[in-house]
């Protein structure tokens, strides 16, 4: 049967999709998505274990073609990949960002620190970007000495190419990361805010060393069926699904997340990094709130540090950042000491449960 043939009998004419250029990521135009397509990645992004049967039934369309589509998002880039979000806490660690600023460096020198950066056991998020740091990271430690030998090992690698490093602790997630801004109908429903992560007990988990393979299979591909799963970990489908289960239910697993490439669709990504006069558990519920509101604020989280939040803006222009930054100021007011951006300009990792942590 011909390929053309088999997409005619997947679904009715208006739900077929043509490969032309329009459609297909040709490297230089952005790819077009229609209302399908946007509300697969949402529910993709709310859970990207959600079977395409699932995703077809909240659709509209058939599982096939629910499949076919996710397929092409893949396909064009625009989906890179599923990762699966541990608490690193319940793990028995601490998470921290780290701006790195570098000086007298060439290309090679700067290739040569995000590799090292990338391989780091412990390492989590590797960003490079513009503004007053070249490069924003994400690590985590089991405590204070562990930390500061991770510290010196950058410190030492980068050598005279470093000018500065910025550190502060991750707190608490403020909002998820999230796609609203592509919607149809931009705008995040108040009333399902989540609770914010520090009101959770962060126990240490009491995990084995079948759950930790287990974490080591889906890690990267947190849409792996359950079958290869299992093999990986050398149980039955059925006991890795109830493992699973507890996995989740105790807060180890957190969320099946799909990672999208936003510059796909000609979208630029930056982080915004903001101080706060009277910082207290009542303005950082309303702050919340309203950022919760914007529907182009695709993530922020609490840090302490030289900084009090961070936050990630997806925006088609400079101009819309500035629009959306002005709402900010006013909203926030007296309250806003200082703040600075940087364009997120290339990720090179993300993970969730880094090597370091899959060792222990």
């Amino acid at each position: 049967m011909s390929e053309g043939k088999r997409k005619e009998e997947l679904s009715d004419p208006s739900d077929q999709i043509e490969d032309t250029e329009e459609n297909l990521n040709n490297g230089n135009s952005p790819l077009k998505l229609d209302n399908k397509d946007k509300e697969i990645l949402r529910l993709l992004n709310e859970n990207a274990r959600l079977t395409s049967k699932s995703i077809g039934q909240a659709t509209n369309i058939s599982r096939e073609v629910a499949d076919y589509r996710i397929k092409r998002l893949m396909k064009n880039g625009l989906i890179s990949g599923y990762i699966t979000l541990v608490s690193d806490r319940k793990l028995g660690y601490e998470t921290y960002l780290i701006l790195l600023q570098l000086q007298s460096y060439t290309k090679d020198d700067e290739q040569r620190i995000i590799d090292y950066l990338k391989n780091h056991p412990y390492s989590k998020w590797v960003l490079k970007c513009s503004g007053d740091w070249d490069i924003q990271l994400v690590i985590v430690a089991k405590n204070k000495n562990h930390l500061a030998k991770i510290i010196d090992e950058i410190d030492n690698f980068c050598g005279k190419n470093l000018r500065k490093i910025d550190l502060t602790i991750i707190i608490n997630l403020l909002v998820g990361e999230n796609l609203t801004f592509l919607m149809p109908k931009k705008g995040k429903d108040i009333k399902t805010l989540p609770p914010i992560e520090k009101e959770i007990s962060y126990a240490i988990a009491d995990i084995d060393d079948k759950d930790k393979k287990l974490l080591k299979a889906i890690s990267t591909d947190a849409r792996a069926p359950i079958v290869k799963i299992s093999q990986d970990v050398g149980l039955s489908a059925d006991a890795t699904n109830l493992r699973l289960k507890k996995l989740q239910k105790i807060g180890v697993i957190k969320k099946f997340q799909t990672v999208v490439d936003q510059s796909k669709l000609n979208y630029l990504l930056y982080s915004v990094f903001m101080k706060i006069n009277n910082y207290s558990p009542h303005r950082e519920s309303q702050i919340r709130t309203f950022f919760h509101s914007l529907p182009d604020i695709t993530f922020a989280e609490r840090i302490l540090g030289n900084w009090d939040m961070r936050l990630q803006i997806s925006c088609a222009t400079p101009q819309e950042l500035e629009t959306i930054l002005q709402k900010v100021r006013e909203f926030l007011s007296a309250d806003l000491k200082y703040y600075n951006s940087a364009l997120m300009l290339k990720e090179f990792k993300r993970v969730s449960y880094p090597k370091g942590m899959m060792q222990e």
